[in-house]
Formats: C-alpha cells, structure tokens, sequence
C-alpha cells in the first residue's frame, strides 16, 4: 500500500465530500469493492480514508439515503406526492429507481435541504420536481409536475410554519389569509386530474374550447384550497395595480380566499 503523506489528512470538508460521493454514486461504491482504495483514491488524503471504509456498512448506509431521500417526509414518499407525473413517466419507460439514481447524481440534489438543521435548502419536493422539469417538454408531464409540486408546497403552507425549508417557486403571493398562486394549465391537463371548475361557465367555456385555464392555489383556514378559475379570479394575482385586480381581490378575501 502506498504510504499516507504527513499532514495529509483530509478536512472536513473534503471528507464530507468523499463520504457523500461514495453514498451516492454505485459505480463509485463497485470499483472500490473490486479494486481497492488506491485504484479509487484521487491523492494520499483520500487513500487513507478509503482503506479504512467497511464496506458492508457503506452499502448499507447507501441504501439508507435512498431510502430517506425518497421518503424523506411525515406527508409520504415523492411516489405518493408525484403519483400522476411518474406514471407519465413510467409510460415512456422510466423507473423509480433510475428516477432516483438520476436524482441523487444531479445538481438538483444538492440543494436539497437534507438535515434540518444544517443551513437551508429546497425541499425534497422542489428539488426533485426540479430535476424533473429539467427534461419535461411542454405538456402533460410538465404541467403534471408543476401541479404535484404546488400541492405539496401549499399543503406546507398551510400546516408547517415555520417552514424548515425555503422556496424558489415563483408566482406565490402572500394574502390576508397566508399564501395563493395561479398557474396556466392545458385544459386536458386539468381534465386528466379531476380538476373541477368553481367558476362556471367561463372556465367551462375556456376548457371545452381547449384554452390554457388559470388553475389557482390557496391556503385558508380550513386548509388547502385549489381549482380552475375564471379570468377574473386569476386578476387578483396581476403584477400592476388596478381596479380590475383590487375588486377580484375583494371578492376572493370575502369567501376566505384572500
């Protein structure tokens, strides 16, 4: 064995690098297996970390994060909260465990908050649903995703406050009653989640001619309030003042929405 360098111990940092490298990455975790820490080692530091690895305790603590990060909440597994956008998937032939795998080797990964207590990251919900979005053209998939992730970041909203975590999606106002959001959806895209229209008939209308429809979001306190609405709900959600956005407003605060 090539003798460890003095001083050539690594800091905490690049060990935390190593150790995350070798819980993530399998090809990583074979060749150390079959040829040995120096076949692995990039210099002396990394060497002498690596020949002391067991194995076996590496393998089952690899699988351990799989398993947290793909469970990684009270709310359920990411396949429970993107049962619809992985189905699409599955369609096209992927798998829950090279979605993952992807996952884990993408820079998405990264920004996943995965100890509550370390400084703040996304959650794992936004960060997958990111990684996903990456590859999903227009469409289904990328309107399934986006509507998965905006449940379960509003169903955050609406029960965990504080959040442990911080949130990039875009386009979430704060209102008298917590948080909202609209987005644009095909109408199919809709249609295929059940998603019913509390605003007929313009809604209606907009979805059987085959428009995009505004779908909105909203934290009340009864919980978790979501669906297609007509124009003049999405107004209220208008960047420039107006009265247009004022009166939708209004009339959003006056049935708990706002």
């Amino acid at each position: 064995m090539t003798p460890v360098e003095p001083d050539a111990s690594l800091d905490g940092e690049q060990l935390t690098d190593l150790l995350m490298r070798l819980l993530l990455d399998a090809d990583l975790r074979a060749r150390l297996a079959d040829e040995g820490a120096e076949a692995v080692a990039a210099d002396p530091g990394e060497l002498e970390c690596l020949a002391s690895v067991d194995l076996v305790e590496l393998d089952t603590t690899a699988r351990r994060l799989r398993s947290q990060v793909w469970r990684p909440g009270s709310g359920g597994s990411l396949a429970t909260i993107f049962p619809r956008s992985l189905r699409l998937l599955q369609d096209t032939g992927a798998t829950e465990s090279g979605l993952l795998t992807g996952f884990l080797g993408s820079p998405h990964f990264a920004r996943f908050r995965l100890i509550p207590y370390t400084v703040p990251g996304l959650s794992a919900e936004e960060a997958f649903a990111s990684y996903l979005l990456d590859d999903a053209a227009s469409g289904a998939l990328r309107d399934t995703v986006t509507h998965e992730l905006m449940i379960a970041l509003f169903t955050a909203l609406t029960c965990e406050q504080p959040l442990s975590f911080v949130i990039e999606a875009e386009g979430i106002a704060r209102t008298d009653r917590g948080h909202a959001a609209v987005r644009a959806y095909a109408a199919a895209s809709a249609a295929s989640w059940g998603a019913a229209s509390g605003e007929r008939p313009e809604a209606t209308e907009r979805a059987a001619d085959g428009e995009p429809v505004h779908y909105a979001y909203f934290t009340t306190s009864a919980g978790l309030a979501h669906g297609v609405v007509s124009g003049r709900v999405a107004a209220a959600f208008e960047a420039e003042p107006s009265d247009r956005r004022e009166t939708a407003r209004r009339a959003l605060a006056r049935r708990g929405l706002w």
